[in-house]
């Protein structure tokens, strides 16, 4: 079997891991930790990226044997520590190579609907579980998924690229349909970040049609559109107010006694769910470290301090300085920003939109992964008859 379609059987099983792993198999870490193993000696052997790799491997094994001789941390623990700092940038410097044997919309439609078909069939027949605990207050239903914030990123990062490429197949109704699922899931969910991410992405998709839908209007029709996106904003906001979203906002409120929304506090407790707190707890607590602990970070098991779930620093706290320059720099240096499409960037956008409100992205492999993948080159498929003439153009210049 190629190994493109071992990739591809790996991205399809992706739903299924993360439901093994809420019910507490451990197929999840197994598959994902030999597919790291495989793209790191995939890469070697070919000799790709190896400016970028050598230096992410020799800090993973310095993470290592610096966790396990000086923190005194399990094994376990260790190896699911590295494997979280490395799964995102290697797996970037794979995919760079990596070309689809199919279309990669399709792949994308697949996997969004598979996630989608587990959470509603768990919701249907009562057999998953609630995303918050009952002395919360709070509602929501996560299914058989252990991280809501995961499924979420997930949902929002797909859904601009699979609906703008139905779109662009004349196929509105998919994508339609598409959007309608992911509504109805977040309506279940109660969490902001699917519902953000679907209103963004329905933005996005009138945005690309602007010229039809408004500026080729006329004057009258330009009004009437006005009206009605005004009349939409407010039978909108009328029911939002109605969903778990809202309820779960007003909860986080009143826990809070927030009064005014318009406050940093308003946006820190309700907003940010308290994680600005959790940001100055976790600075002052890693800035009274000793060096080494501030170079190579507290890690992932020091529970003596909640994670700020603001990826960028939940990396500089777990994996110290050095890591979060190693982390980012290459990331930001290894990827082609040039040859991404729109919607790819939008779904990029997005993810790191959510990394920084709610965190759960650039060191979570469920999620992670989808920043990588997106930036896989396009499939270009030449049909044989142009083949043809192009050997034959070919030909008659000799």
């Amino acid at each position: 079997m190629k190994k493109e379609y071992i990739i591809l059987l790996f991205l399809l099983l992706g739903p299924l891991l993360d439901v093994a792993s809420f019910l507490g198999l451990p197929f999840s870490i197994l598959f994902r930790g030999f597919y790291l193993a495989g793209i790191i000696l995939y890469l070697i052997v070919k000799k790709q990226e190896l400016k970028f790799l050598i230096p992410l491997l020799i800090f993973g094994i310095i993470l290592f044997l610096y966790q396990f001789l000086y923190l005194k941390f399990s094994f376990m623990s260790i190896a699911s520590a590295v494997l979280k700092f490395l799964y995102l940038p290697i797996s970037i410097l794979y995919f760079k190579h990596y070309v689809f044997p199919i279309r990669k919309e399709k792949v994308f439609t697949t996997i969004f609907l598979t996630y989608i078909s587990i959470f509603l069939l768990s919701y249907l027949f009562n057999i998953g579980a609630d995303a918050y605990l009952e002395s919360d207050g709070k509602s929501g239903f996560k299914g058989l998924f252990s991280s809501i914030n995961e499924f979420s990123a997930i949902l929002v990062c797909l859904l601009p690229i699979i609906t703008f490429y139905w779109k662009q197949k004349k196929k509105w109704f998919l994508s339609i349909f598409l959007i309608v699922l992911s509504l109805g899931c977040s309506l279940l969910i109660g969490t902001k970040i699917l519902m953000g991410g679907i209103v963004f992405t329905i933005a996005y998709l009138l945005w690309q049609e602007r010229e039809y839908l408004f500026f080729k209007r006329t004057k009258k029709q330009k009004l009437i559109i006005v009206l009605t996106i005004g009349f939409i904003m407010v039978i909108g906001s009328f029911l939002f107010t109605k969903t778990r979203t809202y309820q779960n906002m007003k909860i986080q409120q009143d826990f809070f006694q927030v009064e005014n929304v318009l406050s940093l506090e308003f946006m820190n407790r309700v907003v940010y769910n308290d994680r600005l707190t959790f940001l100055h707890n976790n600075l002052d607590y890693f800035k009274n470290q000793i060096g080494i602990k501030i170079i190579l970070g507290i890690g992932l098991e020091d529970y003596d301090i909640k994670m700020v779930e603001i990826d960028i620093f939940d990396i500089a706290f777990r994996y110290g300085i050095l890591g979060i320059i190693i982390f980012l720099s290459s990331i930001t240096l290894s990827i082609d920003w040039q040859k991404i499409k729109k919607e790819e960037k939008v779904s990029i956008i997005l993810l790191i939109i959510i990394s920084l409100t709610s965190g759960h992205v650039l060191i979570y492999p469920a999620s992670c992964i989808y920043f990588a993948v997106i930036l896989s080159p396009e499939r270009v498929v030449m049909k044989e008859k142009t083949r043809k003439i192009k050997n034959n153009n070919i030909i008659e210049n000799i």
